[in-house]
């Protein structure tokens, strides 16, 4: 069964607390309402040795995942993911962390989009305050993450617009199902922030990787037909 919480606050612009955060830029408002869409989901499984990879269930995962995007949000305006050339630790080992970009490449290719990979998995600051730049003010924004730092980004934002964060539950480690969507609603009165946690509906896929045949070789380029 999905789960599907929406929550609505109003908000009253403050300055954020956090030291960890660096403070974001505003975003003009253009004919009285703007309205900015997030949508975040987890990398797919991974091995249990890490790799930076995902696994076999998890290349199911991101090749059904497209499909998912579409039929419950539309083509988004913008992907981003973390730059899979920066390394990171996965069960004390150090690899070049893939997972993310792995997971989201088929939803990409699949509307025809590029992927925004210029930070690291860890570099969430400079994340939030990309998303806060006029040119995605009323962009729909599909973001591919690790989980800990989704929960970082979508806290910071409910603290931004002075959002109740206990409102955003614990990703749990065995989640790979998961969707966090902010919905940001600017206006020149009282801006509103919607938080929903929904689910792509993909547990239980194969194990194995899909297996495709290759062609007949009487089908090959330049093979003479009897």
């Amino acid at each position: 069964m999905n789960i599907h919480r929406t929550f609505v606050i109003a908000l009253i612009s403050t300055p954020l607390i956090c030291n960890s955060i660096p403070a974001m830029s505003a975003i003009p408002i253009q004919d009285g309402i703007v309205e900015q869409t997030l949508i975040f989901v987890r990398h797919a499984e991974k091995p249990e040795a890490g790799l930076g990879q995902i696994n076999c269930q998890g290349l199911n995962r991101s090749l059904a995942l497209p499909k998912v995007i579409k039929n419950k949000y539309g083509k988004p305006d913008f992907i981003f993911a973390p730059d899979p050339t920066r390394k990171k630790a996965d069960f004390g080992y150090f690899f070049y962390y893939l997972r993310p970009l792995a997971t989201i490449e088929p939803t990409a290719i699949y509307f025809n989009m590029p992927i925004n990979i210029r930070v690291g998995q860890s570099e969430t600051g400079w994340l939030i305050n990309q998303l806060q730049k006029s040119k995605y003010s009323s962009a729909k924004v599909l973001i591919s993450w690790a989980h800990h730092e989704i929960m970082a980004i979508t806290k910071a934002l409910m603290t931004e617009y002075n959002g109740e964060l206990a409102q955003i539950p614990e990703w749990e480690n065995t989640d790979f199902d998961s969707i966090y969507v902010l919905k940001i609603v600017r206006s020149e009165g009282a801006n509103q922030i919607s938080f929903t946690h929904d689910q792509q509906g993909l547990n239980g896929l194969p194990l194995n990787c899909p297996e495709i045949s290759p062609p007949r070789s009487n089908s090959l380029p330049g093979r003479s037909q009897q």
